[in-house]
């Protein structure tokens, strides 16, 4: 990826600059705090602990990793926001964090000013699942059905404005179906009512639903994004079935205060870069079916400023109001 070549060269140079060798020397002197919105358990949750114990590895610093779910991550969001802008409080986030900004009216943040990005460092695409039970083998069987009863099919995701919302909405106008939305307070409930056949449907990151695949729970429809899942070989694209439906994967990501001084940002970007170039984390990321996906701070960067008005946008059509 283009994203992971250039973050990676910008790097050393700029770590080579005085200033930013002694912060290197003085930071992380004392334990930090990595915030992350959603419950303990998650696919966001894995994949921030695996990141939070790779920054310690690195930095050799203790890393806390706090869960405050709250909102779709706006509460952990909000106290990293207001925090000190010392690199002692960061933000474990994914592509939730611009997602709020069409779904809420008032944030208490702003994605973009609020925050100095960090990393990017993984993402997953996004899938349509159906539960063992259901009788759906293919996308066009699940349309058929949706269009012979109206308003009668739900889908599950983990809540309002979240990846599996958009996603829902998105191929509902792409699809002509009437699909009602059922959101949940996180990632276990929703699979859960799937799984037994009480939800027929959710929209979910693979790597939010690989264990109940490979444990023959869950069927997967469609995948979302430009690209075949290496997990899900015989399961096509929307692109591929000739449906131009916005990509709603998830991204992850590290981010401190706005206002954190570079050195400290850059230092902890070269750690995260050291670290998911290992193999044995491509290995780890791998068995929850995430992708490592560097992209340093400027690249980052401008990839928020690109999702909070592409998702403006898909809000806009698909009549999803902030509230």
């Amino acid at each position: 990826m283009a994203f992971h070549r250039r973050g990676l060269l910008a790097v050393p140079a700029l770590l080579a600059m005085p200033g930013i060798a002694r912060a290197q020397a003085t930071w992380p002197d004392r334990p930090v705090r990595i915030l992350m919105g959603f419950p303990p358990g998650g696919p966001t949750d894995f994949v921030g602990r695996l990141v939070a114990n790779g920054l310690q590895e690195q930095l050799g610093q203790t890393m806390v990793f706090e869960n405050r779910p709250g909102a779709n991550s706006v509460l952990a969001a909000e106290v990293v926001a207001r925090a000190a802008p010392d690199g002692q409080t960061l933000l474990f986030a994914s592509n939730s964090l611009v997602m709020n900004a069409s779904v809420y009216a008032r944030l208490p943040y702003d994605p973009v000013a609020s925050f100095a990005p960090i990393a990017q460092v993984a993402t997953s695409p996004n899938v349509l699942w159906c539960g063992t039970s259901q009788p759906w083998r293919s996308l066009d069987e699940f349309v058929a059905a949706a269009k012979a009863q109206p308003g009668a099919l739900g889908y599950a995701s983990t809540g309002n404005g979240g990846n599996g919302h958009f996603g829902g909405e998105t191929l509902r106008q792409a699809l002509g179906i009437d699909i009602i939305h059922v959101p949940y307070r996180g990632t276990a409930p929703a699979l859960q009512d799937v799984i037994a056949g009480r939800v027929p449907l959710m929209l979910q990151t693979l790597v939010g639903a690989i264990g109940p695949y490979r444990g023959d729970q869950l069927r997967p429809l469609v995948v979302f994004g430009p690209n075949r899942a290496p997990e899900l070989p015989d399961v096509p694209t929307l692109a591929e079935l000739g449906h131009d439906v916005a990509d709603s994967g998830v991204w992850f990501g590290v981010l401190a205060p706005a206002g954190t001084p570079s050195p400290i940002v850059l230092r902890a970007t070269a750690a995260l870069s050291t670290f998911l170039d290992r193999s044995d984390t491509k290995e780890r990321l791998a068995t929850q079916a995430s992708v490592p996906a560097f992209a340093g701070p400027e690249d980052f960067a401008t990839r928020i400023r690109s999702d909070v008005g592409r998702w403006a946008e898909v809000a806009r059509v698909v009549g999803m109001r902030p509230e």
